[in-house]
């Protein structure tokens, strides 16, 4: 069903003459180092979050220990150390619903590393779809096109006009 919209917009574009071209985002994303290092960078953070969350697990683990190994233990003791087991898992959770569930710290830390490189492509795609007359962009990776002449795939010049974007 996907491709029925796709097509009809397809159609309506040849009948019009429109002038189409794809690129490959995959493709622009594996070949830019800007890419690599903001994946770098978060993945040396999300590490450090799992090294906050595994230290957090550890305490819980040892307060667990503890309480099941510790045969002699007042009451009071035994109720103060099962408090802070569930203060721990709460504060376990509460982290790790901060940093990794929707709409977390990974997720919008992401999104502030790479929305300038995609705004960077968007801008480069915009400047050569005005310079070479393009009506329209497809993305071959986002796998909604079927088949397309290599003599469309503009992949090349938006990687060029990054390039030379870098350069200055």
């Amino acid at each position: 069903m996907k491709l029925l919209p796709l097509i009809l917009i397809l159609i309506t574009y040849m009948i019009f003459a429109e002038t189409i071209a794809v690129i490959d985002s995959d493709r622009i994303f594996s070949t830019l180092g800007e890419v690599a290092d903001a994946k770098e960078l978060l993945e040396t953070e999300i590490e450090e979050w799992e090294a906050h969350a595994d230290s957090l697990q550890d305490d819980i683990d040892a307060i667990q220990t503890d309480l099941d190994y510790t045969m002699v233990m007042s009451p009071e003791r035994r109720r103060s150390r099962e408090a802070l087991l569930e203060e721990k898992s709460i504060e376990l959770q509460e982290f790790l619903e901060y940093i990794f569930g929707p709409g977390g710290l990974v997720e919008s830390r992401n999104e502030e590393l790479v929305s300038p490189i995609v705004a960077n492509i968007n801008e480069a795609v915009q400047e050569i779809s005005k310079e070479e007359g393009y009506d329209i962009v497809f993305d071959t990776s986002a796998g909604v096109v079927i088949y397309v002449e290599n003599t469309l795939d503009i992949t090349d010049a938006v990687l060029e006009k990054l390039s030379a974007r870098s350069e200055n």
